[in-house]
């Protein structure tokens, strides 16, 4: 899944000529979508590093895992038309800009656990363009956790958010609708 995300962000930002080192997150307006996964990321690293610390290597795993489903599956989902139009818009200068970041966090977060993948994550994304990082992701310190990204309240709602989704597709798979098929209405209590 990681993969497949790495592949998908790699195969746009080469269309585009993407060059992470001419933007910031801090300089691009970001969507409650990029600020959603940005506070998840912070929140992941800050519990990876404290179930590290306590060598509970399973629990931190798995808070992985679900943290790269999430990506995959609903950030890159909900906004891959923004990666597709013509262009450097500032909606995509922060799809890109977020997605990067991500991506290459994920890689230093992983390499304790995924060394090969990791380092083929951090050495396709980072020294090409930033001279003067480290050239393997083994080099780099373990990430550490931006607290002014972490919004528990959005994090919160977004769960509620993806809950009802979960909901959905079960009702649907037990009368038979397929997942693409329009409703007219739907109510959530």
């Amino acid at each position: 899944t990681l993969w497949n995300t790495y592949a998908f962000f790699t195969l746009y930002a080469e269309i585009d000529g993407y060059d992470p080192s001419e933007y910031s997150l801090n300089d691009c307006k970001l969507t409650l979508m990029d600020q959603w996964v940005l506070s998840r990321l912070n929140s992941l690293v800050k519990k990876t590093d404290a179930y590290l610390a306590d060598y509970k290597i399973f629990e931190s795993s798995r808070a992985i895992q679900a943290f790269t489903d999430e990506l995959s599956n609903w950030y890159v989902r909900r906004g891959r038309e923004r990666y597709w139009g013509k262009g450097m818009t500032e909606d995509k200068k922060a799809a890109y800009t977020t997605l990067y970041t991500v991506l290459v966090t994920l890689s230093e977060l992983l390499a304790p656990y995924t060394p090969f993948m990791a380092e083929s994550i951090y050495r396709n994304l980072v020294p090409a363009f930033y001279k003067d990082a480290p050239e393997s992701v083994h080099l780099c310190s373990f990430p550490v956790a931006d607290e002014s990204r972490i919004d528990e309240d959005l994090e919160r709602r977004m769960e509620d958010v993806l809950d009802v989704v979960a909901l959905g597709r079960a009702c649907r798979n037990a009368s038979g609708l397929k997942n693409r098929q329009p409703l007219k209405k739907l109510y959530v209590f």
